[in-house]
């Protein structure tokens, strides 16, 4: 009350003022409220900054929200992250609604103190009133908010009681009360609204209610926050404010409506004004955060789709007794890694091969081999406790860093065995230190892989796993595709951009550059992101694919379940993907190795004694373009194609000599598999 009393005496000395300038209460109150717009005004500019900064972070606080839809905590975390990222401050858009509550309730105060700011009665005058309207009125007439108005209501309208005259030495301010014009168009503006008496009174909730519907209408169209709002949420607003400001109306004496009214209406050019000044479709993509907004609500919608299937498929899994051998994918894109293994273990064992996948889409489902039970858990609700309760013999994963993160060993059953199967064909250093140590088996696919896991446990002192020169299965399949394919020269060279998933990979650090020099050929480009990176930044390939939607050269693909683009390509173009060895060993082809800072997660790699294949092939089956070089890659990637038989020759002799078992991994990691579970 005191704050309040505080504030209603600052305003009401502003309002004295003006009214002793104007003599008109009504108009009075329509000149303070416009005051306080333009006194608010910096702030409103701020909160305009800071609600185009909201609105510019919204994609990717919906490809956040996609991301993460599983894990509340970490959207939590990451948003924060993103709000210091643009400057954005959550509570400061509220801050001129906390101003104008003080602003109201003090206004509310002089209106019910108008022998206080208006006449400007000193504070006797004022006591000796309130013991005259004592010896008559009831308790409820004397509160603090309401006896002046009390006293002006029976001095104006005659309505003393006989036998209640007023003292002498309050005539002379009586006079003064009975020429107070609080009147305003015929609206007694001392009055309160009701149903009960005074009907044009209710005007003035009208009025209220009329305002706050047209300020929501051109806010819906003009404002920064509300253009990003969805149909609903601005029906759900507008019918709030709608039915606010008629309410309010009614509790209050007309003159703080008729301030309200005119708060509105005055709202209306300020917002022009500020859109003018700052102006959102300099700074915001409105088409891009609508579509994000579109796949966030798609997204939350298959979410809660696919979230009773994997419930279902949860109880299943565990429903299932005696479970020799499962396989876990993490996308539908890792199924071919485990393809050739699969096919083996199929044709000649009868072992059930139970398959979880955190893809509901993944192509598993449609294998209708009696064999093969596919499972979806996508949320790591679910997904980690699966992990640690397992109770079946052996775990087949390309997934590193087991026990490191949230995926972990089975609590339960203590000799599962996990067998680690190579997603690429590269040096371990690209993995972090220790990421395979608490697997028991590796299905090694070439000499470099083998002699790196041996240094490792040399140098660590950690248990040796049991190694089996396997190969490579996905390749094996690529192989055998690409030789059972006639193949014909492109008539236009096709070069495909395949970059790792790291800090400033291609994507991050080059893309616009690269692209830029090759649309000075006539190439057809393919880019191929990594899987990971399409996960995690959906938004970032969205907005290339409408970057590059006219540029028929260009394609942006992110469906990785189809290797033709590796087939089809006559130069591949990578940073540190293990693509690039898939790549040239099938199509003897050779590969542009764009410089970026290495992908290393083991900073310790040079421990091991070895130089990387990653280093040292890169100059043996291709060449390399430092990033800030990139005016140097239409002539490499000419002498490249015009060396391609003498590249295909090298090429060769690296693949015979590195990796293990051409042609024979699937067979040998199947038939490892079902000896180990079976004996036999």
């Amino acid at each position: 009350m005191v704050v309040i009393s505080f504030l209603g005496n600052i305003l009401g000395k502003a309002m004295t003022f003006i009214f002793n300038i104007v003599g008109d209460y009504g108009l009075s109150i329509i000149i303070f409220t416009f005051l306080t717009k333009i006194l608010l005004f910096p702030l409103n500019m701020v909160t305009q900054k800071n609600s185009i900064n909201m609105v510019r972070l919204m994609p990717e606080e919906n490809a956040l929200k996609i991301k993460y839809i599983d894990d509340k905590d970490k959207l939590g975390e990451e948003q924060l992250k993103l709000y210091k990222k643009y400057h954005y401050h959550p509570l400061l858009s509220s801050v001129p609604l906390l101003i104008q509550i003080p602003l109201v309730l003090g206004l509310v105060y002089v209106m019910y103190h108008p022998l206080t700011f208006i006449l400007q009665f000193d504070a006797g005058i004022i006591d000796n009133f309130k013991d005259w309207l004592a010896t008559f009125a009831d308790a409820s007439k004397l509160a603090e908010n309401s006896y002046q108005l009390e006293i002006v209501s029976l001095i104006k309208g005659a309505l003393i009681p006989d036998g209640h005259a007023l003292p002498d030495m309050l005539l002379a301010p009586a006079e003064q009360i009975k020429e107070l014009n609080m009147m305003f168009l015929g609206i007694d503006l001392s009055k309160t609204p009701s149903f009960k008496h005074d009907y044009i009174l209710l005007l003035i909730p009208f009025f209220s209610g009329f305002s706050a519907w047209l300020m929501c209408v051109i806010q819906n169209k003009i404002n920064v926050l509300q253009v990003s709002q969805g149909s609903l949420n601005k029906i759900l607003t507008t019918l709030f404010m709608i039915a606010f400001s008629t309410y309010f109306a009614f509790l209050v004496p007309a003159g703080v409506g008729l301030y309200w009214i005119f708060g509105n209406l005055f709202a209306i050019p300020f917002m022009f004004l500020y859109n003018i000044c700052m102006p959102p479709k300099k700074y915001i993509d409105y088409e891009y955060l609508k579509k994000m907004n579109e796949q966030r609500i798609e997204k939350e919608k298959q979410h809660k789709k696919y979230n009773a299937r994997e419930k279902e498929d949860y109880k299943k899994f565990f429903a299932v007794q005696d479970m020799k051998l499962m396989f876990y994918s993490e996308s539908n894109g890792f199924y071919k890694y485990f393809k050739g293994t699969i096919d083996y273990i199929c044709e000649h064992s009868d072992l059930d091969i139970h398959y979880v996948t955190s893809d509901p889409n993944d192509k598993i489902f449609e294998d209708t081999r009696p064999q093969i039970h596919p499972y979806y858990i996508g949320s790591d609700r679910r997904l980690v406790p699966l992990f640690m309760k397992l109770e079946c013999d052996m775990v087949v994963m390309t997934m590193p860093d087991l026990e490191k993160y949230h995926i972990k060993r089975s609590r339960v059953k203590k000799d599962v065995e996990y067998v680690f199967a190579s997603h690429g064909i590269g040096s371990i250093v690209t993995f972090r230190k220790g990421a395979l140590d608490w697997f028991d088996t590796i299905l090694v696919p070439g000499i470099d892989q083998f002699e790196e896991i041996r240094a490792s446990e040399e140098l660590y002192k950690t248990p040796k796993k049991r190694l089996v020169e396997t190969g490579y299965p996905l390749m094996d399949d690529m192989l055998e595709a690409y030789n059972s394919t006639e193949h014909t020269a492109n008539e236009v060279p096709k070069i495909l951009i395949a970059p790792s998933w790291q800090a400033d990979n291609i994507i991050d650090l080059c893309i616009d550059g690269l692209l830029s020099e090759l649309s000075k050929t006539d190439y057809e480009i393919i880019l191929r992101p990594h899987p990971q990176q399409v996960k995690h930044e959906p938004e970032k390939f969205e907005d290339l694919k409408e970057k590059f939607k006219d540029n028929k050269n260009v394609t942006v693909q992110t469906d990785f379940s189809s290797n033709n683009p590796v087939m089809e390509s006559d130069i591949l173009i990578t940073d540190w993907s293990d693509i690039a060895w898939e790549f040239s060993f099938i199509t003897k082809r050779p590969v542009l190795f764009i410089d970026t800072p290495m992908k290393v997660m083991n900073n310790e790699y040079d421990k091991l004694g070895m130089q990387p294949m990653n280093l040292t092939l890169r100059t043996e089956i291709g060449a390399v373009v430092k990033p800030d070089e990139l005016e140097k890659t239409n002539g490499t990637i000419a002498d490249m194609l015009a060396r391609r038989e003498e590249y295909a020759q090298k090429i060769q002799k690296i693949y015979e000599e590195r990796v293990y078992n051409i042609g024979k991994s699937g067979k040998l990691s199947g038939r490892y598999i079902i000896k180990r579970l079976t004996g036999k």
